[in-house]
């Protein structure tokens, strides 16, 4: 058992904090010594999804400006997954094209494991926002910002050691994906807007050959 925790430790924690402090080693490791684990970078997300849905409901009254009576637990999954399944794909379709060296699977891990600081900050910042007052309220978004802009941090530099580009390449890449990013959504927007149709189309015929025949 004591093992176990000490491996859950050095996977989840040990692991994602050498990300931020040493980023070239630690994904050198992530990507040549085989460290990273598709089972940690999916779990990653998954309590990154509990941590949203935490936020929405626990934030403290000064800083929670959401309504509980429309909770939607698989909105909040799906905000929180999607970005980094849409972005992992954009960015690999671009940096094939650009002679990257990362996979596809490692721009997930790597984008699963970024968010280790946006966890820790959102659990701290829930906590914090159930006793601070109005005139403290900054602080505790200071923390979510701070968050993220490591969450950052730690997704420029993956991306920078994955591909083995430089910095300017790297920017460019981002803006390319982004722009890929735009491209996909639109193309997903366009074929959920179309299966709605034929969905409605299917059950008006359906509702006709019932009402008419039965």
């Amino acid at each position: 058992m004591k093992k176990f925790f000490k491996q859950i430790l050095a996977d989840y924690v040990k692991f994602p904090l050498r990300i931020m402090s040493h980023p070239v080693q630690a994904y050198t490791e992530f990507k040549e010594d085989k460290k990273a684990k598709m089972s940690v970078a999916i779990m990653m997300l998954i309590i990154a999804s509990v941590v949203s849905m935490i936020q929405y409901v626990y934030t403290g009254p000064v800083l929670n400006t959401n309504d509980p009576t429309k909770f939607n637990s698989l909105t909040t999954v799906i905000y929180t997954m999607c970005p980094v399944i849409i972005l992992s794909v954009a960015n690999w379709s671009i940096t094939t094209l650009m002679n990257g060296k990362g996979k596809m699977g490692e721009i997930f891990m790597m984008g699963c494991y970024s968010y280790f600081p946006v966890i820790v900050c959102g659990i701290i910042g829930v906590i914090a926002s159930n006793f601070v007052t109005e005139d403290e309220a900054m602080l505790v978004t200071l923390v979510y910002i701070i968050g993220y802009a490591l969450m950052a941090y730690m997704i420029f530099m993956g991306l920078i050691c994955l591909h083995e580009y430089g910095i300017i390449k790297t920017f460019a890449t981002i803006i390319l994906t982004a722009l890929a990013t735009c491209v996909i959504a639109f193309v997903a927007l366009l074929i959920f807007d179309l299966s709605q149709q034929i969905y409605g189309f299917v059950y008006s015929l359906y509702k006709e050959i019932v009402t008419r025949f039965f």
